[in-house]
Formats: structure tokens, sequence, C-alpha cells
């Protein structure tokens, strides 16, 4: 019987494996002596997962978040240089054509960093044995944020706030 069956462990203390962690990659069976010694102990990699799991939700939260605060610091910060448009009273946020290029592009970076972050972390994950499905389910939460965030702000640096709004 092979002591790395999923389906029969043998000692079932180690066996700290739950439904989510089905999908997680196979580590190669040790063939020697020393190819055992290196497994990862079953509650350091349990730790590990659940750990995974955790930061996954953390990064979903920091890139939904991070997107409105930067987003919001550069409006801010647009307003507060000011600008022709707004001595026209042609806007009341986004005072000049520099300011709605660097806002549209600059709110963009977040969302779209967030998710290439997640896809990195995710295939690391992977390679690692360690639990990858969590992110995959923030990726595909992050990708709709991304593209909603992107077509709401990039419009102003294409075409321009008076255009869009």
């Amino acid at each position: 019987m092979n002591p790395f069956s999923r389906t029969q462990p043998e000692h079932p203390e180690n066996y700290l494996h739950g439904d989510a962690d089905d999908a997680n990659k196979i580590p190669p069976a040790p063939r020697s002596a020393e190819d055992l010694t290196r497994l990862t102990d079953p509650a350091v990699q349990h730790a590990r997962n659940q750990a995974s799991t955790r930061q996954a939700l953390w990064w979903l939260g920091g890139t939904v978040v991070g997107s409105a605060v930067v987003s919001l610091a550069l409006a801010l910060v647009a307003r507060a240089l000011g600008g022709p448009y707004c001595d026209a009273g042609q806007a009341a946020w986004l005072c000049s054509r520099d300011a709605q290029v660097w806002w549209g592009i600059g709110s963009a970076v977040v969302p779209v960093g967030g998710l290439i972050g997640c896809m990195i972390l995710m295939v690391r994950k992977l390679q690692r044995y360690t639990r990858w499905r969590a992110w995959m389910g923030v990726f595909w939460v992050l990708v709709p944020h991304a593209m909603l965030w992107m077509t709401t702000t990039l419009p102003y640096a294409i075409i321009g706030g008076s255009v869009v709004g």
C-alpha cells in the first residue's frame, strides 16, 4: 500500500487534509530515505494551507480598498492643484487635462496590479503544493473589479472629462 495515497492514509492522524485541498498539486512520491526526510510535516503543510486562504482574502480586501483609497487620494491632489477647468467652472475635481490623464491611469494601477499579483501568487502557491483555490476565487472577483475600474477611470485619460462627465 502506498503510504502517500490520498484515499486510504496509513496514519490518519497525519492526514490534515480538507476539501479545499483536493485540487492541490500532489508532491512527488519519495524514492529514498533522503527524499522522505525532505517532505513537509503534515501539520506545517496544514498551517500553510490555512494561511494561504487568509492571505488570499486579505489580498482581495486590500486590492478593493486600495483601489478606492488611491483613486480618492489622486482626486484630492488634482483638486488641490487646481487648474483651468476648475477656474472656468467646467470641473470640480480634475481641473486640467494633465490631471485627467494621470488620475485615469493612476487609478487603474492598483486594480491591475492586484490582479496581476494575484495571478503570480496563485501560480506560486500551486507550484509549492499549497492551497491555491482560494487565490483562484479571489482572481475571479478581481477580474470584474479591475475591468469595472478601468472602464470607469481610463476614459478620463483617453478622451477627457468634458466628454465623459
